[in-house]
């Protein structure tokens, strides 16, 4: 006999805790945005001193 499966509200959205974000899915399809990502990144970053902005 197969197994039931439970059944879901389909409000309810399904959240893989393991999946990459959206920028990192777009910077892996696509080189010149993902180093569009990092200068902008790195710039942020140089910019924060102790966490703080």
């Amino acid at each position: 006999m197969p197994k039931r499966r439970k059944k879901y509200q389909e409000k309810e959205e399904i959240r893989h805790p393991d999946s990459p974000e959206g920028l990192v899915v777009a910077a892996a399809n696509n080189r010149a945005f993902a180093e569009r990502l990092v200068g902008v990144y790195r710039l942020a970053k140089a910019g924060v001193k102790h966490g703080r902005r």
